[in-house]
């Protein structure tokens, strides 16, 4: 069965504030999934766990930033 959570119930489960439920919807870089029904926000608990799944915060080790720095610096010295 999929469940339908209003805003009060995501930021409960996921702990965060009204503000930023809001501002993850409405985020124009992949927006987390909602629907407006009579005027109250609704997001499906299978998508939300997606998409926090997705925006998961990897640890220092798994992010090359060797390699980072490497690719702007080559972008700026390219004039990119």
């Amino acid at each position: 069965m999929d469940i339908s959570l209003g805003l009060r119930e995501v930021t409960q489960y996921a702990a965060v504030s009204n503000r930023t439920i809001r501002a993850w919807i409405h985020s124009s870089v992949d927006p987390l999934p909602a629907v407006r029904v009579r005027g109250k926000l609704l997001v499906r608990r299978a998508e939300l766990d997606a998409w926090l799944g997705r925006h998961r915060v990897r640890p220092l080790g798994a992010i090359d930033l060797d390699g980072i720095v490497r690719g702007v610096l080559q972008g700026l010295a390219h004039g990119s």
